[in-house]
């Protein structure tokens, strides 16, 4: 879930031209060896190797294998703050955290297959699902946060926890039929995202 971050897929840039060492282009690396080989089957090692760089320069981007299928969530839920402090007051909560859910999860149309595999791995590979527990919980805080300071309330009150459980549940519903349906694009995640929000009060 969120903006895929992966600015140029190995074998797209020049020849002989040696690719910067960001956290995107790790995870593009990454990406491409889950792709054909397997998230279990590909070491840490192998993806340092396939990005050129060191085991210990791969640990200064990212703690582990989980933590890069991930990639740079932890920076989009900071970009999706500022996009809810911006919402105007007027807005209803339903339509807010709506277009919240839009906003964070559109990508690039050219990431949508790189897009689709990432998520397929995060909703189905057991490491990565143990690793959630602590991403979802920064997503929801945020979330939560949003409610908490348009009902005067705290993120740990009732309705502002539980909205935030019930939106990061809609969002993960939406992804796993997004992923399902063969050749489903961004369009189709967005109607999505905006049908399941019908719930929320």
């Amino acid at each position: 879930m969120g903006k895929a971050e992966v600015p140029e897929m190995p074998g797209t840039r020049t020849p002989g031209r040696r690719p910067s060492t960001t956290r995107a282009s790790i995870v593009a690396v990454a990406l491409e060896l889950f792709a054909r080989q397997g998230y279990e089957a590909t070491s840490v090692e192998q993806i340092a190797d396939a990005a050129h760089i060191s085991r210990r320069t791969l640990f200064r981007y990212f703690p582990g294998k989980a933590a890069i299928a991930w990639g740079e969530f932890d920076d989009q839920i900071d970009l999706m703050l500022e996009y809810l402090a911006g919402v105007p007051e007027q807005t209803p909560l339903r339509d807010a955290l709506a277009d919240a859910l839009i906003e964070f999860n559109t990508f690039p149309a050219s990431q949508t297959e790189v897009h689709r595999l990432r998520m397929r791995l995060l909703l189905s590979v057991d490491e990565l699902q143990a690793h959630s527990t602590l991403v979802y919980a920064d997503w929801r805080r945020a979330v939560a946060g949003f409610i908490a300071d348009r009902r005067g309330e705290t993120v740990d009150d009732l309705v502002p926890s539980a909205t935030a459980h019930a939106a990061l549940g809609i969002a993960l519903s939406a992804y796993r039929l997004w992923v399902a349906e063969p050749g489903a694009d961004q369009a189709r995640l967005h109607a999505l995202l905006r049908q399941g929000t019908q719930i929320l009060a």
